[in-house]
């Protein structure tokens, strides 16, 4: 962060690119608890958690960090 409070560029193109790695494993993970046999349905189902909580931060650094350089 510079003095003002702006992220780096960097650091949102990071994000934005693990917000798009992180949504393709929470829809593969959806997809593997729909057609997968039943035997593997608790480790998706963790990965589906874990994945989700980490997409929820990305998104919402994003959101917040959009917001605060529109108010500036």
């Amino acid at each position: 962060m510079d003095g003002q409070g702006q992220q780096p560029r960097w650091r949102k193109t990071w994000s934005m690119v693990q917000v798009g790695v992180l949504s393709a494993a929470v829809v593969g993970c959806i997809v593997l608890l729909l057609t997968g046999d039943g035997t593997l349905d608790r480790v998706y189902a963790v990965a589906l958690v874990f994945f989700g909580i980490a997409l929820l931060g990305h998104v919402t650094f994003l959101v917040l960090t959009a917001r605060a350089e529109r108010h500036r």
